[in-house]
This record gives structure tokens, sequence and C-alpha cells, in this order.
């Protein structure tokens, strides 16, 4: 007859991160992701002045869910850059108190009624190619970090 005693304090004592909730580990993945996805979107950005590329960042807003966004807003409720969304989606554009959009071009002024800008996706494209789908990018790098995280915890 063979006897075995396994002792699991020391198993449990490097496994405990991961219980109740796992602690601040979603988020400290999630977070290196983001910056990951603010980083391609930067890339992305178009670039006048630089104010809409530097504002670009990842937020996570920790209430009673984990809500994350890639945005260029100080917070999830206040923007930053309040042609972002013109830049991101495109947008026809009209006078609403007076007759003609007036406004200089190169040195030139132009008066027009409407002006369309076509959209110049720099976020959206970033998102949907992390989170659009079970397999892309931003599942496969949380899935990656939490099994280096737990690999390093168990040795």
């Amino acid at each position: 007859m063979i006897n075995a005693v396994l002792d699991t304090n020391n198993f449990s004592e490097k496994i405990k991160i991961f219980s109740s909730g796992l602690g601040n580990l979603f988020q400290d993945l999630l977070k290196k992701v983001g910056d990951k996805m603010t980083s391609e979107a930067k890339a992305n950005a178009p670039v006048n002045t630089g104010k809409l590329k530097d504002s670009i960042k990842f937020l996570i807003n920790k209430k009673d869910i984990i809500e994350s966004a890639l945005t260029t807003k100080k917070t999830l409720n206040k923007s930053n850059v309040w042609y972002s969304n013109i830049r991101e989606h495109g947008a026809n554009i009209t006078a609403k108190k007076s007759e003609y959009l007036i406004f200089k071009v190169n040195g030139e002024w132009k008066k027009v009624k409407s002006v369309k800008t076509p959209a110049q996706p720099f976020a959206k494209n970033v998102f949907n190619d992390y989170f659009g789908n079970d397999n892309s990018k931003g599942y496969q790098e949380l899935a990656s970090a939490l099994l280096e995280k737990m690999e390093s915890e168990l040795k």
C-alpha cells in the first residue's frame, strides 16, 4: 500500500489571485489590451494639429460593471475634442443661425450653405478588430496575458 499526501497550501497561496472575482486581474489585462488599441488608433488618426491624436485613450469605468471605451474624452462623459465624432463618422454640416457657413480655407473666405465631410475612421475599426467577434485580437490578447499571468503565479 502506498500513501501519498498532497500539500495544497503552497498551491492555494499561488492561485489566490484568481479567486473571488479575479480581483484587479481582469482590469490589469484589459488595460494592456487597451494600451495596444490606443496605439493603433493613434496611428490611424487624421493629423492636423495633433490634438485629436493626443486625446485618444482607453478608459475603464469600474462602477457596477466594467465598461471600457476607446475614446477622445477626458472621462467617459466629457468630450476633450469636440470634432472627433465628425472625423470618425463624417457629417453634413449646415448653418443653423444664418443662411450660410462662412470660414477661411487656405487664406480665402468661403461662403456655403452646407459642408459634407467624409468619414475618416480611426477608432471604430480598431475596436472592431479587437472585440468584433469571439476570435478577435482583444480576446486573443486577454487569453494570452491571462495564461502568462497564471504560469508566472504558479511557478
